[in-house]
């Protein structure tokens, strides 16, 4: 039987001793591989086009360009590229820039190793990822929102079928297309064409934005 692949992993980071304990980390996994590491934003953005890894670890604050304007240049030239932001700073403004930005997930550098390494591999499978602490924050967020917004978004959710609306529930709470296709007893190719459906009728431009959504719309069990 042929193993699959190890994920490929664009490190990026301005402050070396984090980087090295990012390093070792992802490095126990034998599952993923870091092949390129970068310090500033214009590095991580020349290396991204080159290489396309399978996942990009973006950190927020550093020299030359910051991430989250790496984040959405590597976007631009790459829509479907996998960026999973990591940062000491949890403030609003950032959150709220790199989900919109279009960043896969939202993980803080407090976060354990295991949770890190489970916020990679879900990214790498398709899955938004939020660490539990922003998805707090979000889910808190969402519940100050006018209630024009909240309506948009039960609105939204009510053109989509059942099926799609489970779908929908199980992106919020962060499962893998995999994951999805177990609890409602799917083939993974069915779950993504669902998920397809469900982006388009949305007008969402990721996962993470149907997530933010279906918070929206109260059809996540928080």
């Amino acid at each position: 039987m042929t193993m699959a692949s190890p994920v490929s992993i664009l490190l990026v980071d301005d402050d070396a001793l984090i980087r090295a304990g990012l390093r070792a980390i992802l490095t126990s996994d034998q599952r993923l591989s870091i092949i390129a590491e970068a310090e500033n934003g214009v590095r991580a953005i020349e290396l991204a086009k080159r290489m396309n890894p399978a996942v990009i670890l973006m950190d927020i604050r550093m020299p030359q360009l910051d991430g989250l304007s790496a984040m959405e240049a590597i976007l631009q030239g790459n829509p479907v590229a996998k960026v999973l932001i990591l940062t000491t700073f949890g403030e609003e403004e950032y959150i709220d820039r790199a989900m919109t930005g279009g960043a896969a997930g939202f993980m803080l550098k407090s976060s354990g190793p295991e949770e890190l390494l489970s916020a990679v591999h879900a990214v790498a499978e398709g899955a938004a990822v939020l660490s539990p602490r922003i998805a707090r924050r979000v889910i808190d967020k969402v519940r100050g929102i006018n209630t024009a917004s909240l309506s948009r978004a039960k609105e939204l959710v009510q053109e989509l079928t059942p099926r799609e609306q489970e779908v929908l529930a199980l992106v919020g709470a962060s499962l893998t297309n995999a994951e999805i296709a177990v609890r409602l007893l799917l083939t993974e190719a069915t779950v993504k064409g669902h998920m397809t459906a469900v982006l388009l009728k949305l007008g969402a431009r990721n996962r993470v934005d149907a997530a933010l959504i279906a918070y929206r719309a109260g059809i996540v069990n928080s």
